[in-house]
């Protein structure tokens, strides 16, 4: 298999609508710790799926389960955004455009002190295997991650497992961690700057305010 690429390039998908909340917030929560403070996150998610990942302990590193994460996959252009795209999650209807993602690397997570695990596949496949030191990336087929088209072969029948290998971080990702947000066209770009802004000027110096000036690019399609 490939060596890891490094820096090593994690990303979280998620709906534009949320990028105010996070910036408020001063970063992201994982779902079981998330804090009552009475802002609504617009849900993209399978709630079928979620449920079972709410369940699904992790074997390694701070353990709990998956809901303890926040969580981000290694590559672009998933099964999750596929079924997104395609209207295939119910309850969400708003196809591509208005969907984000947030960079971070594995590195900036490891040296800010914030605890983590990882997997080589989708986290909630039986023989998907659980690690939580970065010599370990090399369990990772980039080979997979980055493909574009990921549907199984007959030749291959876990490449779709293999392209959704994750990375965890526990219980809650520090804004300062994201390096840049990647759009999909200028519209959305416009959108999210003004996002950055207004939440900038609303909190001035007080926490949460910190890394707000993330680098907003467009996806290169």
């Amino acid at each position: 298999m490939k060596p890891a690429p490094t820096p090593t390039t994690i990303l979280r998908l998620m709906h534009q609508d949320n990028l105010h909340i996070c910036l408020r917030r001063g970063g992201i929560y994982a779902p079981n710790h998330t804090p009552a403070d009475g802002l609504t996150y617009k849900v993209i998610h399978n709630m079928e799926i979620q449920s079972r990942r709410q369940r699904t302990a992790i074997p390694c590193g701070p353990g709990g389960t998956i809901h303890d994460y926040v969580s981000f996959y290694f590559g672009f252009l998933s099964p999750m955004l596929l079924q997104l795209k395609t209207g295939q999650v119910r309850d969400y209807a708003e196809g591509q455009e208005p969907l984000i993602y947030l960079i971070a690397t594995a590195q900036d997570i490891q040296q800010h002190g914030t605890r983590f695990v990882f997997a080589d596949g989708h986290g909630l496949a039986s023989f998907t295997q659980w690690y939580n030191d970065l010599r370990d990336l090399d369990k990772v087929d980039w080979t997979a991650v980055n493909l574009r088209y990921w549907a199984d072969t007959q030749d291959d029948k876990d490449r779709q497992r293999r392209k959704q290998a994750e990375f965890l971080i526990y219980q809650f990702c520090d804004w300062s961690l994201i390096r840049e947000i990647v759009v999909m066209n200028a519209g959305i770009k416009t959108k999210s700057s003004r996002f950055c802004s207004n939440t900038r000027r609303r909190l001035g110096g007080r926490s949460g305010s910190e890394g707000i000036g993330t680098t907003i690019e467009r996806r290169r399609q």
